[in-house]
């Protein structure tokens, strides 16, 4: 069984590295990027992603833990109830980590 999840992701914008930092930071704990849709304004990018444990190793949560602590990165949301259209995401629950802090 793979397990799945979208999560939103705001970030500083400093340089063209900013996607594959965040990109890598998941291969790193194989985890795989099944699609991802990024709006930058005014230096600060939103990037939707959705990611996926195709191996069942179980690095899914580690990874958004791990990316959350990373200095471009200001929050990490995982969205549990979500609806992707294209270029359009609308969600009504979330999981917010900072820092390695989860609220709800």
């Amino acid at each position: 069984m793979t397990l799945e999840k979208v999560i939103k992701i705001q970030a500083d914008y400093r340089d063209s590295g900013l996607v594959e930092r965040i990109a890598a930071s998941f291969r790193r704990f194989w985890v795989d990027i099944k699609w991802m849709d990024m709006e930058c304004d005014s230096g600060v990018c939103t990037i939707y992603m959705s990611i996926y444990d195709a191996h069942n190793l179980g690095n899914l949560d580690l990874s958004i833990v791990t990316l959350s602590k990373m200095v471009d990165i200001d929050f990490v949301e995982e969205l549990e109830e979500y609806e992707y259209k294209k270029f359009e995401m609308n969600y009504k629950k979330s999981k917010k980590f900072e820092w390695g802090v989860i609220s709800e």
